[in-house]
């Protein structure tokens, strides 16, 4: 028969919230947070204090600037076209990022060292033996130098850090100085290379002059037949006329051939279309025969209508056409015979041509060689000369080296004594450690949340034991107060505690047991609270209730439901195995194991206490069973395979995932009808039920707030 009415059926399991992180509960990892945000800010705090005692202590560095400006190129120090004499130029992009580059180098710091006698300088090196290298002096101060081109512009910033404003001051205008001195420097050697240069180029300029104008006289001496006239150039003309010439004699040729193939193809009954070749048809005189003919044929169409054959007038009309007729006929053969003969004068004019232009190119090519090779003499002499003349113009220029002393930088902005100092920066490195520390404060938080293995709600408790929570009872009281004052379900019947038991009770009506036993991992998780009120609600509810003390190493019940002035232990039928006795609720016995130990010390073996649960099932509605922890001792896991139904206690912010799952793999083993998990001493809770159960307590005034008379507190 099941005792504990009707009630839902078991909730599935949830999914686990994240693979790989079984019991990783983002609410409650939130409420972690929340709850230890003191120690993240205590972390800011201690960030901020330290960065305060930096900024506090730390030697202060001062920074003065200047701006340069450096010109495309110097002018007056451009040799052009002659190697190794040309100034550099600084148009380009990567020509301005090297002078930057070059404020820093360390000639320019070594000379600046010389110039302030910084070696000397004990506040700006600290002493040392041997005192320092070279190397090391411009390693020293690289760091503190800094020149930066602008984007966009032909400015360079310059700056220096030191401890002294007015050292900085002064370190900075000489590194300006010694720079512009260095350039002038390079610029006086570059114009003295170029003089020699130029000198030596000019010496061995006036050989070459000499050489190539004797080679010219030579030609000249040699070619006295030729009229050499350098300005003149007919070689060319000449032969592009003969050129002109051939080609118009062979087109000619082509036409006279293609006229006398047309007159070839014409019959000598049809000898009149010789007119149709060419323009002869358009002669004047052949134009004239043409229109007598053709006024004869129409004067002669009208005679033939008007009189017979046999007239004189149209005999007459017929000779003279016949005559017309026949002059055009001769007139047609002397055509064809003038395309014949004009075709031969075509072809041997263009035979006799082609030789003559032949001969012509020979001649004229000949000559143009010689003309050529005159002209690159010419050339010769004159591109010796201009060089020789040029680098004269350069080597007695008075200004030959004007601009030397001059550089391509410019000073934009002089430096100045800096008044603040930019290092320590001390608002933002306060700042920057308050959200430094801030930020570390809260990944020690979310540490300590993600580090803790224990179970701290009904989702997480799902997803990693893969059981369902049966009821969530919230913490009322302290984990060491007596099991007498946790009576909540008589104490303080409309509390949220007794509601959770409530809500246990409807859990396992959907498994209709007859016996229930309550265990837990580890001892302290409230296992014997849970069975002593979950005892007292199934007895004021009407139901004989037996609550059986199975916890042999600690037995507690007796000592809470037993009044030893109610007389002697009772004779029920459970005599045979121990003594059951009523308790101060009524429906409700209590077996304390206590009295089932032997003398060996060993408790009750399995097969006796499935008797005992056997014998009470005659005589009690539900039994209720506290055993000992599952992992502490071996007690609870010989009794739990007897239990219609198993109840795993874990207590909220204690019991560890490892530990719970380890019980319930021990009860599994068992092949225990483990049913659930309640989850005790669960901080919060819903403000909603705890709202709605606070107003249904104030609507019954009689509700009882305190145990009834009798009872053990």
């Amino acid at each position: 028969m099941n005792q504990f009415g009707a009630g839902p059926s078991q909730p599935a399991p949830s999914e686990p919230l994240f693979p790989g992180f079984p019991t990783l509960d983002l609410g409650r990892l939130v409420s972690v947070v929340w709850r230890r945000l003191w120690l993240a800010a205590l972390v800011a705090a201690v960030f901020t204090g330290l960065a305060v005692v930096y900024v506090q202590t730390a030697p202060k560095i001062y920074q003065s600037s200047a701006v340069i400006y450096v010109d495309p190129k110097n002018e007056g120090a451009v040799f052009e076209g002659l190697k190794g004499v040309r100034q550099a130029s600084w148009e380009s992009l990567d020509a301005l990022k090297s002078m930057a580059e070059g404020i820093r180098n360390g000639t320019v710091i070594l000379r600046v060292v010389e110039r302030l006698k910084l070696r000397e300088d004990a506040d700006f090196l600290p002493p040392k033996p041997g005192g320092y290298a070279d190397a090391e002096l411009v390693d020293l101060i690289a760091r503190r130098v800094d020149a930066e081109l602008r984007r966009g512009t032909r400015l360079i910033d310059v700056s220096v850090k030191d401890r002294s404003p007015e050292r900085a001051q002064a370190m900075t205008a000489a590194f300006i100085e010694e720079f512009q001195d260095l350039i002038r420097e390079q610029n006086r050697a570059s114009a003295e290379k170029s003089r020699t240069t130029l000198e030596e180029e000019a010496a061995a300029q006036l050989a070459r002059v000499h050489a190539v104008e004797e080679k010219l006289q030579e030609f000249r001496l040699k070619h006295t037949d030729v009229a050499l006239d350098e300005n003149r150039d007919l070689t060319s003309t000449k032969l592009e006329d003969l050129d002109k010439l051939l080609s118009a004699a062979a087109n000619d040729v082509l036409l006279k051939r293609a006229e006398l193939e047309q007159y070839q193809e014409i019959p000598d009954s049809e000898i009149e279309r010789v007119l149709e070749i060419g323009n002869y048809g358009s002669q004047d005189h052949v134009q004239k025969m043409i229109l007598a003919r053709n006024q004869k044929r129409a004067e002669f169409v009208r005679i033939k209508e008007q009189h017979t054959p046999a007239h004189p007038t149209y005999q007459a009309y017929e000779a003279d056409l016949r005559g017309l007729e026949e002059e055009m006929r001769l007139v047609s053969r002397s055509i064809g015979e003038s395309i014949e003969q004009g075709y031969a004068r075509a072809v041997e004019h263009e035979k006799k041509l082609r030789q003559t232009v032949q001969d012509q190119k020979l001649k004229l090519i000949e000559v143009d060689g010689i003309m050529k090779e005159f002209r690159t003499h010419v050339r010769a002499v004159e591109a010796a000369t201009s060089t020789y003349t040029r680098l004269l113009d350069r080597i007695n220029d008075t200004d030959v080296t004007r601009g030397v002393d001059e550089t391509v930088v410019r000073t934009f902005s002089e430096p100045l004594v800096p008044t603040h100092a930019v290092s320590p920066k001390k608002t933002l490195t306060v700042a920057a450690a308050g959200v430094f520390g801030t930020m570390a404060g809260l990944a020690l938080v979310l540490a300590i949340g993600l580090l803790d293995r224990t179970l701290h709600s009904r989702r997480q408790v799902e997803s990693t034991l893969g059981l369902a929570v049966l009821a969530e009872i919230p913490r009322a009281f302290p984990k060491d107060r007596d099991l007498g004052e946790t009576l909540f379900v008589t104490r303080d019947p409309t509390s949220l505690v007794s509601e959770g038991i409530r809500s246990l009770r409807t859990s396992l009506s959907a498994h209709a047991p007859r016996s229930v036993m309550v265990t837990s991992a580890s001892p302290g998780e409230g296992k014997s609270f849970l069975a002593a009120n979950l005892a007292i609600l199934q007895a004021n509810m009407g139901y004989r209730t037996l609550l059986v003390d199975a916890d042999f190493r600690r037995p507690s019940m007796a000592g809470i439901f037993i009044d030893p002035l109610r007389g002697r232990e009772g004779q029920e039928g459970l005599a045979t195995q121990g003594f059951c006795q009523e308790t101060a609720f009524k429906n409700l016995h209590l077996i304390s194991c206590g009295r089932f130990a032997s003398d060996t010390g060993e408790p009750m073996n399995g097969e006796i206490f499935a008797r005992m649960l056997h014998e009470a099932y005659a005589s009690f509605d539900c039994v209720i069973i506290d055993t000992s922890p599952i992992l502490a001792v071996s007690d609870g896991l010989n009794y739990s395979r007897h239990a219609d139904a198993v109840v795993l206690v874990v207590r909220a912010g204690e019991t560890g995932a490892d530990s719970a799952k380890q019980a319930v793999r021990e009860l599994q083993r068992m092949r225990a009808a483990l049913v659930g998990v309640v989850l005790n001493s669960l901080d919060g809770g819903s403000v909603t039920r705890a709202a709605y159960v606070r107003d249904s307590a104030a609507a019954l005034p009689g509700a009882r707030r305190h145990l009834p008379a009798g009872t053990v507190g």
